[in-house]
């Protein structure tokens, strides 16, 4: 039955949280703090979500801190990585709780396959699975930069290596349904992005708050992005 339940619904509403998808609560690795009373903060991102849409691969993590998104009823999603390399190439490994269990799985993008993790088994089996279904760049992440009204730069910040602004901007939750699916309206969340200074990448997006019903009050979900340009290879999984 567990198997039926993590099926192609669940990984299309995680892919839409995570092509956040959409950060973090802290402010990466400090560093040398910038004058940011000047910058465009809407003009920031808009060029953020440009670099992200142009990336040929980059590296993702999705974690939450005090709660889980339920991407199906009954499954609960806690944490996500893998690589995207392009519309045909994408790798992910997935943590959930589903009736009170912790549970594995994955998915695997070719070009002319794809492949589902039986969270049972843990083995890998053929399934036709769409790439926005699971992990489309121009949803998500880019969404929000280029959707978010109000958005100012609170600071700068030192991440994967980089000095990045840090750029706020309050949501009301039920426009939030890309990123958690069964999101409802009238709470507000505060969202923050990273985005380099330099290169104009995306390094976090972060949605504090509660979203959907259930969620704790000090809920955030988080997403990492690294390794943009970095080859991978993404290739079968063992059968």
């Amino acid at each position: 039955m567990l198997a039926r339940v993590f099926g192609l619904a669940a990984l299309a509403a995680l892919a839409a949280l995570v092509a956040l998808g959409t950060a973090a609560c802290g402010d990466g690795d400090g560093g040398e703090e910038r004058d940011v009373s000047s910058v465009d903060a809407a003009a920031v991102l808009r060029e953020a979500a440009d670099r992200l849409e142009a990336a040929e691969s980059f590296h993702v993590r999705v974690e939450h801190e005090n709660g889980s998104t339920q991407i199906v009823s009954g499954l609960a999603m806690t944490f996500a990585e893998g690589d995207y390399a392009g519309p045909d190439r994408v790798r992910l490994e997935i943590q959930a709780r589903a009736f009170g269990s912790n549970i594995a799985s994955g998915v695997v993008i070719l070009p002319d396959t794809q492949y589902l993790k039986n969270p049972i088994t843990g083995r890998w089996m053929r399934q036709e699975i769409a790439i926005d279904q699971i992990f489309d760049p121009s949803s998500g992440i880019t969404a929000l930069m280029r959707g978010v009204t109000g958005a100012k730069a609170v600071s700068s910040t030192r991440i994967e290596g980089v000095t990045a602004y840090v750029i706020e901007a309050e949501i009301d939750s039920g426009d939030l349904v890309a990123f958690v699916p069964n999101a409802q309206p009238g709470a507000a969340v505060q969202a923050r992005v990273w985005v380099g200074v330099e290169d104009s990448r995306p390094y976090r997006a972060e949605l504090a708050g509660p979203v959907a019903a259930g969620d704790a009050e000090d809920v955030v979900r988080r997403v990492d992005l690294s390794a943009f340009d970095v080859p991978v290879q993404i290739t079968a999984p063992p059968q």
